[in-house]
């Protein structure tokens, strides 16, 4: 266990040289860039288009957005970075023998790590700004993020399995990430869809958890298909397990 721990340590560290070691202001942009584009969401959605939630105004719909976009950022960056980790350490793979699920955890945990801190500041801005949050239903909120990151885990495990045998899935996986976050309540509320549009939404895992980190905070009330987020992550979670048993000893050969 020891040994796997420092094995994932080093592909942390190593990841985190190779993102910011040649930035000048490193680690910050981690933090800047998803703030910019929450203003720009702010905007565009906020003081351009006049989009509101019903139930909230003016800053709750801010925090309506920066409580979705958060757990999103962190999922979508995983689950993108994590799918090329194989592909990317192809050298390494070809000299070394390493447990391809370091190289992809690695990638996964940093990408949480850096968006959950991004979260606790956005957390505090919200909080200085008067934002109207159940904040008593804090730790509730914080309990979805570990599905959350399980279900990154599967999803990306998937992706970089699959991407060494099909180079093309390097072009898929940004649209496929872009059709989940639209097809998400994470810029919209669920209750603004025609009734039968919000039962297909209700079978997508991603909205479950996003929902479950949102929902407390902003609606005062727990959780909501819980059976449906976890069914849908354990039957990926089988899926990734499965194919990464059938599949690792052939990553070598077409790296």
């Amino acid at each position: 266990m020891t040994s796997h721990w420092q094995s994932i340590r080093l592909f942390l560290r190593q990841d985190f040289n190779q993102r910011f070691a040649d930035n000048a202001i490193g680690v910050a942009w981690a933090l800047i860039l998803p703030l910019a584009q929450l203003a720009l969401f702010a905007l565009l959605f906020i003081q351009i288009f006049k989009a509101r939630v019903p139930g909230l105004e003016g800053v709750g719909y801010l925090a309506f957005l920066a409580l979705g976009m958060w757990p999103w950022f962190a999922f979508a960056e995983a689950v993108e970075r994590g799918s090329s980790a194989l592909v990317d350490n192809a050298g390494l793979l070809g000299k070394v023998a390493v447990p391809l699920w370091h190289l992809i955890l690695a990638r996964i945990l940093m990408a949480f790590a850096l968006h959950g801190l991004g979260f606790a500041l956005v957390l505090t801005v919200l909080w200085l700004d008067g934002a109207p949050l159940a904040w008593p239903w804090l730790a509730l909120s914080l309990l979805a993020w570990p599905p959350l990151f399980l279900l990154a885990c599967a999803l990306a495990t998937l992706f970089a399995l699959l991407r060494v045998f099909v180079r093309d899935l390097a072009q898929i996986t940004p649209f496929l990430l872009t059709a989940l976050m639209f097809s998400s309540p994470i810029l919209y509320a669920a209750e603004m869809l025609p009734e039968h549009v919000r039962g297909w939404l209700a079978l997508n895992p991603l909205a479950v958890w996003i929902g479950a980190i949102r929902d407390p905070l902003l609606w005062d009330r727990g959780m909501h298909n819980l059976g449906v987020g976890l069914l849908g992550l354990a039957l990926l979670s089988l899926l990734a397990l499965f194919l990464y048993r059938r599949l690792r000893v052939h990553v070598e050969d077409f790296l």
